[in-house]
C-alpha cells in the first residue's frame, strides 16, 4: 500500500495565466482562517488586487452585509470578508528594483504543497539586475494555533552585494474583488481603519465592518532571526509600508519571517488601539522550527484519523488532495465557531456562504469526524428558531431554512445575477430551493447512525427532523383529481429551470427531488418518535408543541405523495418537464460557453428546454441505497422496477450538461449499483476537477469543496458500500472493476475499523483498543466484530 508514498503537489513552472487558480488550489487553511496562496512579492507592490494574482485572507463565517445598490434595488446580502493582506514581503539588491517575478530571469521555479505536513514551500532561483538570488519559501496556517499563520523566506544573495533593502506590507485598504461580475454585490467592506507599527518590524491594524460592533484586530512581526534591524514605517492611504536595510551576512544568507494573529468580535479588547496593543504582545515568540512542528504534528494527527490511501500514485494524490480541502474548511478548530460549510470553501465563490454542499459531506465525516460534524449541524441548530419563524412568515409551520444561509439564518440569495455575456441582470429565484430543509435532515439522520447518540436524537438531531417534516406537511396541497398531495411553486437542485415558460410567477410543480425527499424526511420523523424511549418523547412532543395528530398526519402524506412520471414508469425531473422543447444536441456536447448565460444573451432562457444543469432525479440515488429508494416508492404505492430504474437513469443522462461540478459527483454515485463503468469514468473526472483543468476558471473562485467531499463519499458509501444503519454498519462492496486497492480507516459509534480493498475482497479489522463489538451485515449475513477481530467481505458485481 502507499504508507511511505510522499503526497505532493508540485508545480515545477511559472505561468502567470494560471496563478489565480493555482492560488486557490495551494490555499492554506485549518478551520478558522484561509488564505489564497498569493505571491508576497505581488503583494508588497500593490500588484495582488488584480490581473495574474489576488491576495485573499479571510476568517471563517466573518460576513458582512452593508447595503449595496443592485439593478436600481436596494439589497442587504451577507458576504464573507477579505481581510487586510499581512503577507506583503519583498527585497532590493543595493539601490536597485524591488524583487518581482515577472521582473527578473527565471532558471528555477518549483512550487509544492505536501499534504501530509500542511506546508505550502516555493523554491526559485532567478537572475536579478545581473546576479543569480535563490528564493526559498516556506508557509502554513497553523493547526496548532488556530490564529496564526506564518510565512518564512530564506535568501541566498551573492557576496558582490554589499546590501539588501526589505519591504514589508500590511493592507488595510483591500476590498472584496476577487469575482468580478459580483463586483455590484461586493468592494470595500473594512472601515475605520486604524495602524500603529513599531520600529522592530512589528505592526497592527484594527478595523470595523458596516455593524461598527463587527471588530477586527490583525498583528503581524517581521523579523530576520540573528539580526536586529530598526523599521521605517509610513501609512500611505491605508496601507501600511515598512522598509529597512541591512548588510548582506557573510554567507550570503538571510531569513525573514512573518507571524501573523488575527481576531475577531469578542475575542479582541473593544478598543482599536488597545486591541491592537494586546495583539501585539499575543504574536508567538518560538522559534519557526517549533512552529512548523507544531503545526505539522496537528496535520498527523488528522491523517491518523483519516488515513485514506491507494496504491495508484494518482488516486492516491487525488483522495488526500480532496481530503485536506475537506480539513481545512472544517477541522477540529472549527468545533464551537459556529460556522457552516461553504461550497468553495472560505474564500469568495459563491460570496462564501453555506448552501446544501454539507449533505456531499456529511456522511464521510460523520464517520472520520463525528465532532466536527456536529458542530456544522449545530449551525444549522442555531439558526433554527430563524427557520422556525422564516415559515411563520410565509403561513407555514416548521422550519424553513434557507437556501443561501450566512450567519443571520436568513435568506441571502442575491437578488439578482449579472450576465458577463450579455451585460443585463437575470433575475435570481434559487431561493424557491426548498429542499434545503430535507439535506439537513439528512444530515442530522446521518450523524444519528454513525453515533447513536440518545441524546442527540431527543434533542438538536430530533428537533431538525421533526421541524422540517412540519414544514413539507404544511407545505404539501391535497388535490382531489389525483388524490394525492403535490408541492407545488420550488425550484429543484437543478438550477436550470426556475420556472414554467411564460409563466408569470416563478417555481415549478412536483419536483421530483424534492417531493421524494420530504417523503424521507416524514418518515425519518416518525421514526424519531418510535426510536426514543416513552419519556424522552413525551419531552420532545411537550417541547415541540406536536399536536396528537401530526404524526398521523405525516404518516398519511408519506404515503400519499404524487410523483410525476413520463410514459408510466420514467421518473420526471418535474411535472411538465417532457412538454419542454427539445435542446440541440451541441449544447450538451460541444465546447460552449455557460449555457444559461448563452442562452439569455439569445433572449432565450433554459427554462424552454428538456435539459438539467444536474439531474434532480439522480440525486435522489446517490443520496439514498436503492433498496430505500424502493421502499419510498412502494409506500407511495408506485411501481417502479429494475426496468424503470434504468429506463429513468438513461433519459436524464441524456439531457445533463454538467455544468455543476455536483453533476458527476451525482452521476458516479447513481450508477455505481447500475453501470460500474460508467460511474467509474464520472468519478475520474471528479477527481480531475480542480487538478487537472487549468482552463476551468471557477476553481479561481475557490475549490469545488462539495465536489472534493462528494468524491470520498462515493469512495466510501457507494463502491466500498460501507453505510451506518439503526440494526448495524452494512458493508456491500461492490467496487468497479478499474478501482485500484485502497484503504481507509472510520468511526462507527466510537468503534474504529480499518478497511482495506484488495484482490477482490474488502478487509474490515476492528481496532484491538475498541470497547465493544461491532454488528456487521454483510452479503454473507451478520456478526459481530470483536475488538482485534477482521473480517473480508468479498466484493459482488454491480447488478
Amino acid at each position: 500500500m502507499a504508507d511511505q508514498m510522499p503526497c505532493k503537489l508540485v508545480f515545477d513552472h511559472y505561468d502567470p495565466a494560471d496563478e489565480r487558480r493555482r492560488e486557490a488550489l495551494l490555499a492554506m487553511g485549518n478551520g478558522v482562517l484561509s488564505c489564497r496562496a498569493c505571491a508576497p512579492e505581488a503583494a508588497a507592490l500593490h500588484a495582488a488586487n488584480g490581473g495574474d494574482h489576488y491576495a485573499g485572507f479571510y476568517r471563517a463565517g466573518w460576513y458582512d452585509d452593508a447595503p449595496r445598490e443592485v439593478n436600481g434595488t436596494a439589497v442587504r446580502m451577507a458576504s464573507l470578508v477579505n481581510l487586510p493582506d499581512p503577507f506583503g514581503l519583498s527585497f532590493a539588491l543595493d539601490d536597485g528594483d524591488w524583487y518581482s517575478l515577472d521582473g527578473v530571469e527565471l532558471r528555477r521555479y518549483r512550487q509544492c504543497l505536501t499534504l501530509d505536513s500542511g506546508l505550502l514551500k516555493r523554491e526559485l532561483e532567478f537572475t536579478m539586475a545581473g546576479h543569480v538570488v535563490k528564493l526559498h519559501e516556506t508557509r502554513f496556517v497553523s493547526m496548532a494555533t488556530p490564529h496564526l499563520a506564518v510565512l518564512r523566506w530564506e535568501l541566498q544573495v551573492p557576496p558582490a552585494i554589499a546590501r539588501l533593502r526589505l519591504r514589508a506590507t500590511l493592507d488595510g485598504g483591500v476590498t472584496n474583488a476577487a469575482i468580478r461580475r459580483n463586483g455590484a454585490y461586493e468592494g470595500r467592506r473594512l472601515g475605520a481603519v486604524g495602524f500603529q507599527h513599531d520600529d522592530l518590524g512589528g505592526a497592527a491594524v484594527s478595523a470595523t465592518l458596516y455593524d461598527d460592533h463587527r471588530r477586527l484586530a490583525m498583528a503581524v512581526r517581521v523579523q530576520t532571526p540573528g539580526m536586529r534591524l530598526h523599521w521605517h514605517g509610513q501609512q500611505v492611504e491605508q496601507r501600511l509600508i515598512q522598509q529597512t536595510e541591512c548588510p548582506v551576512p557573510a554567507d550570503g544568507r538571510l531569513v525573514i519571517e512573518k507571524r501573523v494573529v488575527v481576531r475577531v468580535e469578542d475575542e479582541r479588547p473593544t478598543g482599536h488601539r488597545e486591541a491592537r496593543e494586546q495583539l501585539l504582545k499575543q504574536l508567538p515568540t518560538e522559534d519557526f522550527a517549533s512552529l512548523q512542528q507544531a503545526h505539522s504534528h496537528g496535520w498527523a494527527q488528522l491523517w491518523r484519523c483519516m488515513p485514506i490511501e491507494s496504491d495508484d500514485p494518482q488516486l492516491h494524490l487525488a483522495l488526500r488532495f480532496h481530503a485536506f480541502h475537506l480539513l481545512q474548511t472544517g477541522s477540529p478548530h472549527s468545533i464551537g465557531q459556529d460556522i457552516g460549510f461553504p461550497p468553495r470553501g472560505w474564500m469568495e465563490g459563491y460570496y462564501g456562504q453555506v448552501f446544501w454542499d454539507e449533505v456531499f459531506a456529511f456522511p464521510f465525516l460523520a464517520a472520520h469526524f463525528p465532532d466536527v460534524a456536529r458542530s456544522l449541524l449545530d449551525y444549522r441548530y442555531r439558526r433554527l428558531d430563524k427557520a422556525r419563524e422564516r415559515a411563520r412568515r410565509a403561513g407555514l409551520r416548521g422550519a424553513m431554512f434557507p437556501w443561501r444561509s450566512a450567519d443571520s439564518g436568513e435568506e441571502e440569495t442575491p437578488p439578482w445575477q449579472c450576465n458577463p455575456m450579455s451585460g443585463r441582470w437575470m433575475a435570481d429565484h434559487t431561493r424557491l430551493q426548498r429542499h434545503i430543509g430535507s439535506a439537513v435532515a439528512f444530515d442530522a439522520w446521518q450523524l444519528y447512525l454513525a453515533t447513536a447518540d440518545e441524546t442527540l436524537l431527543a434533542g438538536p438531531i430530533g428537533e431538525l427532523i421533526i421541524e422540517v417534516a412540519r414544514f413539507w406537511a404544511s407545505l404539501a396541497r391535497f388535490d382531489e383529481s389525483r388524490q394525492r398531495y403535490l408541492i407545488c411553486g420550488v425550484i429543484g437542485p437543478d438550477e436550470y429551470h426556475n420556472g414554467y415558460p411564460g409563466a408569470a410567477e416563478p417555481g415549478l410543480d412536483n419536483n421530483a427531488y424534492t417531493n421524494l425527499m420530504a417523503v424521507w424526511t416524514l418518515c425519518r420523523a416518525l421514526q424519531v418518535l418510535e426510536l426514543l424511549p416513552e419519556g424522552k418523547t413525551t419531552e420532545l412532543r411537550d417541547r415541540l408543541q406536536l399536536e396528537p395528530d401530526e404524526a398521523e398526519n405525516w404518516d398519511h402524506i408519506s404515503r400519499r405523495m404524487y410523483l410525476p412520471f413520463i410514459d408510466g414508469d420514467v421518473l420526471s425531473q418535474f411535472d411538465g418537464f417532457d412538454q419542454l422543447d427539445a435542446p440541440s444536441q451541441e449544447w450538451l456536447h460541444g465546447d460552449r460557453p455557460r449555457l444559461d448565460w448563452m442562452l439569455e444573451a439569445r433572449h432565450d432562457s433554459c427554462d424552454r428546454y428538456q435539459l438539467s444543469k444536474q439531474a434532480d432525479v439522480l440525486m435522489t440515488h446517490h443520496l439514498l441505497p436503492r433498496r430505500s429508494l424502493q421502499q419510498l416508492f412502494q409506500r407511495l404505492g408506485y411501481q417502479h422496477d429494475e426496468k424503470s430504474l434504468r429506463r429513468t437513469l438513461a433519459y436524464h443522462l441524456a439531457r445533463i450538461t454538467h455544468e455543476s461540478s455536483l453533476s458527476k459527483v451525482v452521476c458516479a454515485g447513481a450508477l455505481a449499483q447500475v453501470d460500474s463503468e460508467a460511474s467509474w469514468v464520472y468519478f475520474r473526472e471528479v477527481l480531475d476537477t480542480d487538478l487537472h483543468d487549468p482552463s476551468n476558471d471557477g476553481t479561481q473562485e475557490g475549490v469545488h469543496l462539495g465536489c472534493m467531499a462528494g468524491s470520498l463519499d462515493v469512495l466510501q458509501r457507494h463502491y466500498l458500500g460501507v453505510r451506518p444503519e439503526l440494526d448495524g454498519l452494512h458493508i456491500f462492496p461492490t467496487p468497479p472493476a478499474q478501482l485500484p486497492h485502497v484503504s481507509l480507516s472510520l468511526v462507527y459509534r466510537q468503534a474504529h475499523l480499518q478497511l482495506r480493498l484488495q484482490h477482490g475482497c474488502l478487509q474490515v479489522t476492528a481496532s484491538s483498543g475498541n470497547d465493544r463489538a461491532v454488528p456487521v451485515h454483510h452479503a454473507g449475513g451478520q456478526m459481530l466484530l470483536e475488538p482485534g477481530q477482521s473480517l473480508s467481505v468479498p466484493c459482488r458485481a454491480p447488478k
